[in-house]
């Protein structure tokens, strides 16, 4: 009887030294602290992107642009993305009597940072090497002075380095719509962007 009644003493101690261990009188932890996870951290990815279209008679543009990132801490994310664009826009001859148009192509692979501040402003910046295929008409005049006009394919690349901010609004959850004012600094002779302010929105998850 007397084991028995050693052995229950014994147990209830040892419960009472491990609740101690874990909480003390206020309810606060008191020793016991959560494993931090070290390395990658599957909530802290962020995806998103945005996606654009527009259309008339005369004028036709279509991009997408897929994006991935992580959120080193609260005020820094860092990501990569891969753009698609397509334009389409009159040329400025007719030609045979029918209206000709010009059609681009551009595949942009980029890195991205931004900044988030008080839950509601972003501070961006986006590098992309762009990828330009063009398709139009090069005009030439014949020994008789008419002019012609042939196809022409040019292909070429153009760095741009687009920085600027903007609004987040929260969607709920996780999810938040991004509005943003950009221009590109590099100004390269065949950037997209050249000489003009970029207007962007895109969702992000994790952001």
């Amino acid at each position: 009887m007397k084991r028995v009644l050693c052995a229950l003493l014994l147990t209830v101690g040892f419960l009472h030294a491990s609740a101690q261990n874990i909480y003390n009188s206020s309810g606060k932890s008191n020793g016991y602290k959560h494993k931090k996870i070290k390395g990658y951290d599957p909530d802290r990815l962020v995806l998103g992107g945005g996606v654009n279209f527009g259309y008339t008679s005369d004028y036709a543009n279509f991009g997408i642009t897929p994006k991935i990132g992580y959120k080193l801490n609260n005020y820094l994310v860092v990501g990569a993305g891969l753009g698609y664009q397509y334009f389409k826009a009159p040329y400025d001859y007719y030609i045979n009597d029918k209206a000709a148009y010009i059609h681009e192509n551009i595949v942009s692979p980029g890195l991205w940072v931004k900044c988030p501040l008080f839950n509601f402003l972003v501070l961006s910046a986006d590098f992309d090497f762009n990828f330009i295929n063009l398709r139009s008409y090069n005009a030439y005049y014949d020994q008789f002075g008419n002019v012609n006009f042939r196809k022409a394919i040019f292909n070429v690349t153009a760095p741009t380095l687009l920085v600027g901010g903007g609004i987040k609004q929260s969607l709920g959850g996780r999810t938040s719509l991004i509005g943003e004012i950009m221009f590109d600094v590099l100004q390269n002779q065949y950037s997209p962007y050249r000489q003009q302010l970029v207007y962007r929105a895109g969702i992000y998850v994790g952001l």
